[in-house]
């Protein structure tokens, strides 16, 4: 599922990252990386979260505007928990 950044991410060569794709399918390894981070607290699993769906590295999804983070973070919850969006 496509998702249309608010605020784009501007990476180090200068291009943007406009959108991003909030993967459907979820492995194990996800699931322990963002369990094991929940331990941490919410932010971090939610961060952690974003992550998984997205491919994008910790690093920047910490600098992602937060209403992104929040928004991705909504599209993937129901995928992880067997339902639909």
């Amino acid at each position: 599922m496509e998702y249309k950044l608010i605020t784009p991410i501007a990476k180090a060569d200068g291009t943007k990252i406009e959108t991003v794709t909030v993967k459907e399918s979820y492995t194990g390894q996800d699931l322990k990386i963002i369990g094991n981070s929940g331990s941490k607290g919410d932010g971090d699993a939610l961060i952690a979260l974003v992550a998984c769906a997205t491919g994008l590295s910790t690093s920047v999804v910490l600098n992602m505007n937060a209403r992104d983070v929040r928004a991705v973070g909504e599209i993937a919850r129901p995928f992880l928990a067997g339902g639909e969006s």
